[in-house]
């Protein structure tokens, strides 16, 4: 009769001991690879400096408000077995970090209760693994308080992770929007 032990139960089950060990393994492989790995991410506001964009000052105030209503995770992206999920509200935040920087620069207020408002809302991104590059593309619809609405998109690359791809798209949308003359004309006035 064998005596077992804890440690050795623990570590070393009697199913092995009737040479099943390369059964185990291959279940245990074929059930990792099945389950696969969900990711969850917001980007980095800090990552990046925002590429050039036409140059202003103003000492008005502003807000800007998170229009992004959805709180719910989304797919935008998969690599394999990997999934990549975000909160379109939060990469919103991200964006508006952004700006809240961009314009902090340029000599305007960032408030709570400004007349004059920015409703910034990300409202789609996608990511894409290929053979030497990883892409992620984001679209960023911005409203005025005084009627203007336009969409701005944010397309970057990275060679070396999701994240970074991610990370620039939204400096990017940011870049577009503060490119746009009639925001800049906005913020002027």
């Amino acid at each position: 009769m064998k005596v077992y032990n804890f440690v050795s139960l623990y570590f070393y089950p009697s199913f092995l001991e009737r040479g099943n060990l390369k059964s185990f393994i291959s279940v245990f492989v074929i059930l990792f690879l099945l389950g696969g790995c969900s990711h969850h991410y917001i980007p980095v506001a800090s990552t990046y400096k925002l590429d050039s964009i036409i140059e202003f000052s103003t000492n008005h105030s502003i807000s800007i408000v998170n229009s992004q209503l959805s709180t719910s995770d989304v797919l935008f992206a998969t690599n394999g077995a990997h999934k990549f999920y975000g909160n379109l509200q939060s990469w919103t935040d991200t964006a508006i970090k952004i700006t809240q920087r961009e314009l902090t620069k340029r000599d305007m207020s960032v408030v709570k209760d400004a007349q004059k408002t920015l409703k910034v809302s990300i409202e789609t991104v996608k990511g894409t693994f290929g053979v030497w590059v990883i892409r992620c593309e984001t679209t960023l619809k911005v409203e005025t308080s005084e009627g203007y609405v336009n969409t701005y998109s944010g397309d970057n690359r990275s060679p070396a992770t999701l994240y970074l791809a991610a990370d620039g798209a939204v400096m990017r949308a940011v870049t577009e929007m503060l490119r746009d003359e009639k925001i800049i004309s906005y913020l002027k006035k």
